[in-house]
């Protein structure tokens, strides 16, 4: 079985989560897109390294109000 990674996106805001089969960069971007825009095609979604809106911690990622831990960080 394939080892896939799945990462909980938090809302700092509001509290929502939403659970996505995608590097913690990626989910917090495609919640955020998801979510905040309204953008349901992830083909459409632009590349973490060109969105302006993504930053990147020590623990973990965040976009707009969007936020999840790397994996190592939560060990």
């Amino acid at each position: 079985m394939e080892n896939r990674t799945k990462t909980v996106v938090i809302n700092l805001m509001d509290g929502r989560t939403s659970i996505y089969d995608l590097p913690p960069d990626r989910a917090v971007m495609a919640a955020f897109e998801e979510q905040d825009n309204l953008d349901l095609d992830s083909q459409t979604f632009p590349s973490p390294d060109t969105l302006s809106n993504l930053k990147e911690y020590r623990r973990g990622f965040a976009c707009g109000d969007w936020v999840a831990y790397k994996p190592d960080t939560l060990q």
